[in-house]
């Protein structure tokens, strides 16, 4: 629950500070976060400027760290799931994958960061429906205590959840 209301806080501070500026944002990454941090000293003091660049790196830094950890994780219990077998390093495979495809997707995207978040919004989209039906799969599944799994109203609210996202998806996809 917390998470939520954190995610609505910096939805909405963004919203608030960038919405409305006049400013029209670089596709460069450099400039973007030049411009960001530029946009929150205007509107909080200069003298917050340090805490501001502080706290931009900080949330970049830790969440590709935690990204760069988690997934690997995920990534290998879910093969090991999925195949019925314990593969002694897959982590490693998954995280040199994800190294490398990350590193390559930054080179290529460098001068176009407007272009990289549309793709990254547009595969969240698009991906959000998939791992909706995944998870919910593996609540209700096997490798779920019978204790843990939905209740059948619960179930059929998350049928709702995840026919809203397949339907929110072709409505995007529609309205590009």
């Amino acid at each position: 629950m917390s998470t939520l209301v954190v995610g609505i806080c910096f939805v909405a501070l963004g919203a608030i500070v960038m919405y409305n500026s006049g400013e029209t944002f670089s596709s460069g990454a450099v400039q973007f976060s030049e411009q960001l941090i530029t946009l929150y000293t205007k509107n909080l003091g200069q003298e917050m400027y340090i805490f501001i660049a502080a706290a931009a790196f900080t949330t970049m830094f830790s969440t590709t760290i935690t990204t760069l950890d988690a997934s690997p994780r995920a990534m290998t219990k879910a093969f090991d799931l999925l195949t019925q077998k314990s593969y002694k390093n897959m982590y490693w495979f998954w995280i040199s994958f994800l190294a490398v495809g990350t590193i390559s997707i930054l080179v290529f995207f460098q001068s176009e960061m407007g272009f990289l978040i549309k793709i990254a919004t547009i595969l969240s989209f698009l991906t959000a429906p998939f791992f909706a039906i995944i998870n919910f799969m593996l609540i209700s599944g096997k490798h779920t205590p019978i204790e843990w799994r939905p209740s059948i109203p619960l179930k059929i609210l998350s049928w709702f959840g995840i026919l809203f996202l397949i339907g929110f998806s072709v409505w995007y996809l529609y309205s590009l």
